[in-house]
């Protein structure tokens, strides 16, 4: 698949990965959008994993780096940037030495170093490193519960979205496009013996290496022991836990880091300010819900709720920025196409014995490449929060703005919202 414009770069996925499912989650969305709008992106799935065909034998170093360039010939690329993450920055730096005449700039993130560097690797750890036999117990765990609702890929290798129940429930399902579980096993005991040797000291390539200083699967200490094999690297380490680090919170100054370095000048921000409606809705009560309903029928729940999120939000000419979680962040042309989705969706939940609050807020918003931010946005978030077990609370602003419609408030008083000085007027919608 390829997208964006600029400079062509192609990028070696990690071990999960289903191109067409992953535009489909907020989170790798706006990974994608914002490499678009920089650099020509061309990305794949490995062999035996997502949208490409299972293997009949486990893939070798030498099959890895044919299907690169099969990559690269199909989408008649002779000269391109590399990136790799995690299994991805191995089969990278393989490729960039096998074909050093193909390679502009490579970049590395959060991959591996060379078996024979694991002296080294101790030294620069910061604490102890787990075991060979404690790394291979994690991943028979993942793939003893691969694809299910309690598969423990979130928790270990994004923790920082570990409680975001949603997130789980959708990685749950793109686990299962990745592969089967005994696809994903054979796929994983092709990896387990997988070894750069002596490959890093004979990279010519200009090269980025960055490293989240948390990473649980592979240690902080991989990228340092990297940045000193490969000639002339650059080494960034990042504050995060999380392996893939698309999903971290401070996803935008990793990606930033790596355009800048395949382009050569800063990644400035796209910022755009607009008149929008804002829309932040919630589940009340899931916690005690989930306890109830158990983990398997909680996840139904919210990809139901997520559907209908979804359905109801374009029906009415908004846009879903991102999910919560238990609820969504939606902007819209005016209030009254916010109020109506609201309403709708209540409805809607309430027939799944779901109990939805909700606020809306209309005023300026900034929009940086898909995501939003500015005071409209923190505003309707508090009035969302300020609002009772299945109402829908706006602001005297939206009130205002549609006197003479046919919408219809009641005062629901003063209240002091966090972040934000003196009392607010909110009104409930009748």
């Amino acid at each position: 698949m390829t997208w964006g414009e600029g400079p062509t770069t192609v990028i070696a996925p990690p071990v999960i990965s289903n191109i067409e499912v992953a535009w489909e989650n907020d989170y790798y969305r706006r990974v994608f959008e914002r490499l678009g709008k920089h650099v020509r992106v061309v990305a794949f799935d490995k062999r035996g994993i997502g949208m490409s065909d299972p293997f009949d034998e486990p893939p070798t170093n030498e099959t890895r780096i044919r299907d690169f360039l099969a990559v690269m010939d199909t989408e008649d690329v002779e000269r391109a940037h590399v990136s790799g993450l995690s299994e991805g920055g191995v089969m990278a730096q393989l490729f960039a030495v096998a074909h050093r005449d193909r390679v502009d700039r490579l970049v590395l993130s959060n991959t591996w170093s060379p078996v024979d560097s694991r002296h080294r690797l101790a030294e620069l750890a910061d604490g102890p490193l787990p075991t060979r036999e404690e790394l291979l117990a994690h991943w028979a765990g993942v793939i003893e519960h691969w694809g299910q609702p309690d598969s423990p890929v979130v928790p270990w290798i994004m923790p920082s979205r570990g409680d975001d129940e949603s997130y789980r429930a959708w990685h749950a399902r793109f686990e299962r496009r990745t592969a089967t579980q005994a696809g994903f096993r054979h796929q994983f005991e092709s990896l387990v013996a997988l070894d750069t040797g002596g490959i890093p000291q004979q990279i010519e390539a200009p090269t980025l290496i960055t490293h989240t200083t948390g990473d649980q699967v592979l240690n902080v200490a991989h990228g340092r022991v990297l940045a000193e094999l490969i000639p002339g690297a650059r080494y960034i380490e990042f504050d995060g836990d999380d392996h893939f680090y698309w999903i971290s919170p401070n996803w935008r100054e990793i990606v930033d880091a790596h355009l800048e370095f395949l382009t050569g000048s800063p990644a400035s921000p796209v910022v755009q300010r607009s008149f929008a409606a804002v829309l932040f809705t919630d589940l009340v009560g899931s916690t005690a819900a989930a306890s109830q309903v158990g983990d398997q029928e909680w996840a139904d729940l919210l990809d139901r709720h997520d559907r209908i999120a979804e359905r109801v939000v374009a029906g009415h000419g908004g846009t879903i920025v991102k999910t919560t979680g238990d609820g969504v962040l939606a902007t819209f042309a005016g209030p009254s196409l916010a109020l109506q989705a609201a309403a709708a969706m209540r409805s809607e939940l309430s027939h799944l014995g779901l109990q939805m609050r909700a606020g809306v807020h209309a005023g300026e918003i900034e929009d940086r490449d898909g995501d939003i931010s500015g005071f409209a946005v923190n505003l309707a978030a508090r009035v969302e929060s300020a609002a009772s077990e299945g109402e829908i609370y706006v602001t005297s602003t939206v009130r205002d703005l549609l006197l003479g419609g046919t919408f219809r408030f009641e005062d629901a008083g003063e209240h002091d919202l966090k972040g934000f000085d003196g009392s607010w007027q909110l009104c409930r919608l009748v």
